[in-house]
């Protein structure tokens, strides 16, 4: 039996190219000695795949505490930036599910939904305000890596999420000037159309938010940045790693006030039912914060960790 041409090129694409160029053909012969013109069979791809995957985390900066320590705490800090971006794709839904909590909560049942809401709320306007910073610390040398010739190395990925974002402003404008032809009952169910058309909005925003956090996590692991600049974009990522897991928190408690307080507003059902307060809207937004919450603990983790060997 002769091996499928490029079958081990392709399986060897799970490690790093710098890897690759150094041990792939080293790694190539010595697995056609074993196959024997044989296909790799299962239990073969899937360990190629795991090594290759440990060996990009531990490259990416990710794992393992040897190398540079300023590309570990870089790679924590985007980790933390990818897990705000989580939060505020979910934020954003929770928002939406909160709307108008208040109007419903009994006299004695408000203190942890309302306490728990202003907390979700002051941790958020916290975190866009040290990520805003973040951004402007990084924007010098993003500026000097742009002009230096780094243009044609994140031109695609700029350019998708730009047009994703223009995509996103016209939707946006579009769906304001249809809502506002629509009374409170349309516009929160009762017209199929715009629901849907909300739903896809919502989907788009999602994606441009994950397209914008992939430029900004492209262009920021090329930059060269300072050992000053550096500290300090460290010290801002344990502080924003720590704000998203708060954030998490925080809609973990309004979600069980509110099951225990007025479990009907979950729902949408009759004021004094009680349904069980497990919704998909909410269940979308717990698993998005808890993915968030996740990502944040490891990347405050590894920033904190490698910051002072920088």
């Amino acid at each position: 039996m002769t091996r499928p041409a490029g079958d081990l090129d392709r399986l060897l694409r799970w490690y790093p190219s710098a890897w690759r160029e150094r041990y792939g053909a080293e790694l190539t012969a010595l697995l056609e000695d074993e196959l024997d013109g044989a296909a790799p069979g299962v239990g073969l791809r899937l360990s190629l795949a795991w090594s290759g995957i440990r060996q990009r985390s531990r490259s990416a900066g990710l794992t393992g505490d040897g190398g540079d320590a300023a590309l570990r705490v870089r790679t924590g800090a985007l980790v933390v930036l990818v897990a705000w971006a989580l939060v505020v794709a979910g934020g954003a839904a929770f928002a939406k599910v909160a709307e108008h909590f208040t109007r419903v909560q009994p006299p004695g049942a408000q203190t942890l939904p309302r306490g728990a809401f202003d907390g979700v709320v002051g941790l958020a306007v916290a975190g866009a305000v040290l990520v805003a910073v973040g951004a402007l610390l990084a924007l010098p040398a993003s500026v000097r890596f742009l002009r230096s010739g780094g243009w044609p190395a994140v031109r695609r990925r700029v350019a998708w999420a730009a047009g994703a974002a223009a995509v996103l402003a016209v939707a946006t404008l579009g769906l304001a000037q249809w809502a506002h032809h629509l009374d409170v009952h349309q516009r929160n169910g009762g017209d199929a159309v715009y629901s849907a058309a909300f739903v896809a909005w919502g989907l788009l925003a999602a994606s441009t938010l994950g397209l914008l956090t992939a430029a900004g996590v492209a262009i920021a692991r090329r930059i060269e940045l300072g050992r000053a600049v550096l500290r300090v974009e460290a010290a801002l990522a344990v502080v924003v790693g720590a704000v998203t897991v708060g954030i998490t928190v925080a809609v973990g408690l309004w979600w069980a006030g509110m099951a225990r307080g007025a479990p009907w507003f979950l729902t949408g059902g009759r004021p004094g039912s009680h349904p069980t307060p497990v919704t998909l809207p909410l269940a979308v937004v717990a698993m998005c914060l808890v993915a968030a919450g996740g990502l944040a603990i490891v990347g405050l983790v590894r920033t904190a960790g490698s910051v002072a060997d920088v």
